[in-house]
């Protein structure tokens, strides 16, 4: 005689889990799929803004066309190249403009670049820049930059302005930075002319110096 056990609740529950098992849904896949390892995940196609190369592509759109044919060959250059570019342009920007300013300085006396006309120039430019840079630096007075930037006051009659301090460096600082923009041809040529020396002599040593110290540590 055949003995039937009476069923229970997990004994019908079994096929209906075994045919969940066998035959999963959407939402199991889901759950068993592995997730993407992000050390794996692919890098974005386009470059960092601040890298070198972005940098000079930018600087190179900015330039007058008859520059461009001393840059544009340094898009292709290696990242050495490109790089020591960048740096020489910022010096050559930098030592002629604080140069100026302390020859004036020093010197009592600088050309007139301002204009009178009411059209925006490079001392204008100049004026209001580092105007602004120096009043943050607690140089000099707002009423000193509003004095240079309505032309009130020109490098024609500098002598006479010895006594505002503020003004007459407000006056260099747009002078200076007139000139050193003036001479951007010459600046250029010259950075694209040092550029092979100066990575190969100054910016790949100091990398591999660096790049050594790091490694150690």
């Amino acid at each position: 005689m055949t003995v039937r056990r009476p069923l229970t609740f997990p004994t019908v529950l079994r096929p209906v889990r075994a045919n969940a098992v066998r035959q999963p849904g959407p939402l199991s896949r889901r759950t068993m799929s592995t997730p993407p390892n992000p050390s794996q995940a692919p890098r974005p196609a386009q470059a960092n803004p601040k890298d070198s190369q972005s940098r000079l592509r930018r600087f190179n759109d900015r330039l007058p066309r008859f520059l461009r044919t001393y840059t544009t060959p340094l898009l292709g250059a290696p990242v050495t190249h490109v790089t020591s570019f960048l740096v020489l342009h910022e010096i050559t920007a930098i030592l002629p403009l604080f140069g100026l300013v302390a020859a004036f300085h020093y010197g009592a006396w600088m050309p007139d670049l301002s204009s009178d006309s009411g059209e925006s120039n490079a001392f204008d430019e100049g004026a209001k820049r580092f105007g602004r840079w120096l009043r943050k630096k607690g140089w000099v007075e707002e009423s000193d930059v509003n004095t240079v930037a309505e032309h009130e006051v020109t490098g024609a009659t500098y002598g006479a302005q010895k006594e505002q301090a503020g003004v007459r460096l407000v006056l260099e600082f747009a002078t200076a930075y007139a000139i050193t923009k003036a001479l951007l041809p010459v600046r250029i040529a010259a950075s694209v002319w040092a550029t092979p020396w100066f990575a190969r002599t100054i910016l790949t040593p100091t990398t591999n110096v660096v790049k050594r110290i790091f490694s150690k540590s």
